[in-house]
């Protein structure tokens, strides 16, 4: 049986050269570069990496009991509780974040492979639909970026103002010990300091990742779908040539058709993988983002001095779970549209039972739609967007009406 270090490939220049050559693939690079910088990139099955990877999570843990340890012990003022319990549930979308790159290692680096080494290139589609798919591409990057930008900035405000103004903790806190006592503070400041802006870059370089790996395999979707319209036309032994080479040029319309079949096969395989690795970050996240804008919207109505931080901290959720339910849906979407890609490849006009055959059998399988959920509970679409804000909304005006009875007693 071969051991994870043997199975796990190295993923470095090689790699980066040639996600680089193309349009799609390059949106990788991002994610690669801030995972890298938080060393939870996976390529590699050394001792020493599983080491910091799990140092990583349990310092993310301990800070959290501490923290958490604050909201449980003022949880009758609620709006105390609230505030700190939105940094709570950051904290925690940090370490299960590290959690999953770390115990799923092995299986995104083989995602990662195959898309590297499998997926058709951008360049088998005409130039005028390939800017198309280019221009969504960017927009994945572009949406990230805008994260990236409003939780930093919201960051910024909540490290620099407790140090700055009174004296007091980054994280609200409960130790088993005097912490204000000199040299001690300092010491916790500057752990809970480098924890916290360790968190913001995990998070942001989990988001990059993954919503760009998902963007790359729904536009695999789009471009499966330009080489099966045209499978049976002269158009495809250009395509032909451009993914398979020399051995394009004798390639039969049944055997590029089952070449496509393949491809199928291998985008729905991977589909999979990816619920199987990111389904339960996905339920932390829609918990996260549901709490973190309830919390957000009741801190800025009673204490107007947070409003500026509050706002960005909101904004950056608020892009999170969009970039999470736009790629999501438009996995879900792309993966439909293929049966209608086949059924538009002129295959009236071929009397080969073998290839309407597979032409039926690709139809079928393209019925059952490819989505991402959060652990079973829901899929990750615009529809799940929707009831995340009404969610939001409704434990909002819970609270404020709790926190209004408990002002006027």
């Amino acid at each position: 049986m071969s051991t994870e270090k043997s199975t796990i490939r190295k993923l470095s220049l090689e790699f980066t050269k040639d996600i680089y050559k193309d349009g799609i693939k390059i949106c990788l690079l991002p994610g690669k570069i801030l995972l890298q910088g938080c060393c939870c990139w996976p390529d590699s099955g050394e001792l020493y990496s599983k080491i910091i990877g799990w140092f990583l999570f349990w310092n993310l843990v301990v800070m959290e009991v501490f923290h958490a340890a604050y909201v449980v012990k003022n949880f009758s003022n609620i709006g105390d509780a609230v505030g700190t319990g939105a940094t709570v549930t950051t904290t925690m979308e940090g370490f299960v974040r590290v959690y999953v790159m770390v115990t799923k290692r092995q299986v995104i680096n083989t995602i990662l492979v195959k898309v590297w080494k499998q997926f058709w290139p951008l360049n088998v589609i005409e130039p005028t639909k390939r800017q198309q798919i280019q221009r969504k591409a960017r927009l994945s990057v572009l949406l990230t970026s805008v994260l990236f930008f409003c939780s930093a900035s919201s960051n910024s405000l909540i490290t620099s103002t407790p140090y700055v103004r009174y004296h007091g903790m980054l994280l609200k806190s409960v130790f088993p010990f005097e912490w204000n006592q000199p040299f001690v503070y300092e010491i916790i400041y500057i752990w809970q300091y480098y924890s916290d802006w360790f968190v913001l870059f995990m998070i942001n370089a989990f988001d990059f990742f993954f919503v760009s790996l998902v963007t790359v395999c729904f536009l695999q979707f789009v471009i499966i779908q330009d080489v099966v319209k045209f499978v049976l036309s002269e158009r495809s032994r250009t395509q032909r040539n451009v993914i398979f080479g020399r051995g394009g040029e004798s390639m039969s319309d049944r055997e590029m058709l089952l070449k496509c079949l393949e491809q199928h096969k291998l985008i729905n395989g991977i589909c999979n993988e990816l619920e199987e690795c990111f389904n339960i970050a996905i339920l932390i996240q829609f918990f996260v983002s549901t709490s973190a804008l309830c919390a957000a919207a009741l801190i800025m109505q009673v204490d107007f001095s947070q409003f500026f931080k509050m706002l960005t901290f909101a904004g950056a959720h608020l892009a999170q779970l969009f970039c999470y339910c736009y790629v999501g849906h438009q996995l879900s979407y792309e993966s439909t549209c293929l049966a209608y890609a086949i059924y538009d490849c002129d295959w009236h006009t071929n009397y080969d039972r073998s290839i309407r055959k597979a032409l039926v059998l690709m139809i079928q399988r393209s019925q059952k739609v490819q989505s991402l959920t959060a652990a079973g509970v829901t899929e990750l679409n615009f529809t799940s967007f929707v009831r995340i804000m009404r969610l939001s909304f409704s434990f909002y005006t819970l609270l404020n009406n709790l926190l209004m009875k408990t002002e006027s007693q």
